[in-house]
């Protein structure tokens, strides 16, 4: 997973690209970033609460990143990619 691209290195394939999400920086307990899909598929049951952890957006931040090419406040993009 490559946080902040949306195209694989040359000479890797891309398995698929999206957006990255971690567990929000309030909740307790530990959390990693996730490339999550942009064209996810839907879950057949339907909604369900199950009391689980949440993911959410990861936003750019002027200052920790450089800006440009990162826009300060835009959703981050990751790509997934195999060799």
């Amino acid at each position: 997973m490559i946080p902040g691209r949306n195209e694989c290195y040359s000479g890797w394939d891309m398995l698929y690209e999206g957006y990255l999400a971690s567990g929000h920086h309030a909740n307790k307990g530990r959390t990693e970033y996730v490339c999550v899909d942009a064209d996810p598929e839907a879950d057949e049951a339907g909604y369900r609460n199950e009391d689980s952890a949440l993911f959410y957006q990861v936003n750019g931040v002027c200052g920790s990143l450089p800006c440009p090419p990162y826009d300060n406040g835009k959703q981050l993009t990751c790509v997934v990619c195999t060799k």
